[in-house]
């Protein structure tokens, strides 16, 4: 799976391209138009980079367009994910982590699923809903306020974030979410962090 790195203005126009140029330019020149660069999943880093959690104020919204921080979010370890329906090797990691979802939901760790969608819950939900997605809780962040302060640099990027968001460990590229090895260290890291139940 690939990676991809986001331009300055984050969430590529494709809206203001019809297809057959598209198809004609081909995808080198779709990435240029965008200041988009697809890169192998190896320049991706394989191992999660363990640092003090990034500042995460700004308010995203859920389904219901009901307004929230993070903050209100204390108390349980957060794995984030943060997402675009125009990224392929974002939509190629929600089947595990929708399966990662219902396995760490009982062990006390919550799944976040945030888009950058300029077009919000609008665009966002019906890609999850035709995956299949449902178990994780679902952010909007349509102006890209609260990934940039995050520090999000290209999707799929994920945070792990203790459960006083204190500390975090951020994973760049996509993941095999729902792998015991996975599993594993999500739940080793909430342990340290805050107790949680250790499940098979």
């Amino acid at each position: 799976m690939s990676y991809t790195r986001l331009s300055m203005n984050f969430q590529p126009k494709t809206a203001q391209y019809p297809r057959r140029r598209f198809l004609s330019a081909g995808l080198a020149a779709w990435a240029s138009c965008h200041s988009l660069a697809m890169v192998p999943a190896l320049a991706a880093s394989n191992s999660p980079d363990a640092r003090a959690a990034p500042p995460m104020t700004h308010a995203i919204t859920d389904e219901n367009d009901a307004s929230f921080t993070l903050q209100t979010l204390r108390g349980r370890p957060l794995l984030i994910n943060f997402w675009a329906s125009w990224c392929a090797p974002c939509i190629a990691e929600m089947p595990s982590l929708q399966k990662a979802a219902e396995q760490l939901h009982p062990d006390g760790v919550d799944v976040l699923l945030i888009s950058i969608d300029r077009g919000g819950r609008q665009k966002a939900v019906p890609v999850l809903q035709s995956r299949g997605v449902t178990a994780p809780r679902f952010g909007f962040d349509p102006k890209a306020a609260l990934s940039r302060e995050m520090g999000v640099a290209g999707l799929p990027t994920s945070f792990l974030l203790s459960a006083d968001q204190q500390h975090c460990l951020v994973y760049v590229g996509p993941r095999e979410w729902h792998e015991a090895a996975m599993l594993r260290e999500i739940r080793d890291f909430a342990s340290a962090y805050g107790a949680v139940p250790q499940s098979g």
